[in-house]
């Protein structure tokens, strides 16, 4: 009896990806997180050997709200800076820390919403990556948001290969894939068994 182990990691993340990339990503709950009273949300990429280029996310809220200290911006903060205020590490902003080649582009591509914006009751981002080595595991963006913060959110990863489209939930605090699209994954997971 030939035993087939099957992995399709972008099941667990909720995504469906529109090219044969292995590629992956997905939110977690930082769970160090040191700010009270917030849940800080991980956006974390793998290109599992391929280039990670950039991302467009937006969330839009209809209770609670971001959490932003002021004094580090949208953009990824430096360990530096995290070291003298170590909540910036646990602030609102997309890009890679101490990573110069990650920047931000005007307005949200096809997701809406305008330039980048932290104006309650949405965030709306597109950035990119100019470097060519970030292949591997990466922290592209956090999310802190209050307790009570509940909506929607959609997400594009992009990747040298392709890219990743995701959409869900924001349920107290943490960013939630959708169902809906886990199932369809699932689905699509136990067709690709049966021919192998």
């Amino acid at each position: 009896m030939k035993i087939v182990k099957f992995v399709l990691p972008v099941i667990a993340a909720g995504f469906v990806a529109s090219s044969a990339s292995a590629a992956t990503s997905a939110w977690s709950v930082n769970g160090s997180n040191i700010v009270p009273n917030t849940v800080a949300n991980s956006l974390n990429v793998d290109g599992e050997g391929d280039d990670w280029t950039g991302a467009v996310l937006r969330v839009d809220l209809t209770s609670g709200s971001f959490y932003q200290n002021g004094s580090g911006g949208n953009a990824a903060p430096s360990s530096a800076f995290i070291g003298f205020v170590p909540e910036l590490e646990f602030d609102t902003y997309v890009g890679i820390i101490d990573d110069s080649s990650a920047g931000i582009a005007g307005g949200a591509g096809d997701l809406g919403g305008g330039a980048l914006s932290l104006d309650a009751p949405q965030f709306s981002a597109t950035w990119f990556n100019t470097a060519t080595d970030n292949t591997g595991a990466a922290l592209v963006a956090n999310l802190t948001l209050t307790p009570d913060a509940a909506g929607t959110w959609e997400l594009i990863t992009s990747f040298a290969g392709g890219q990743l489209r995701s959409s869900g939930v924001v349920e107290g605090g943490a960013l939630v894939p959708e169902p809906a699209t886990l199932a369809l994954m699932g689905l699509g997971g136990i067709a690709a068994l049966r021919r192998r």
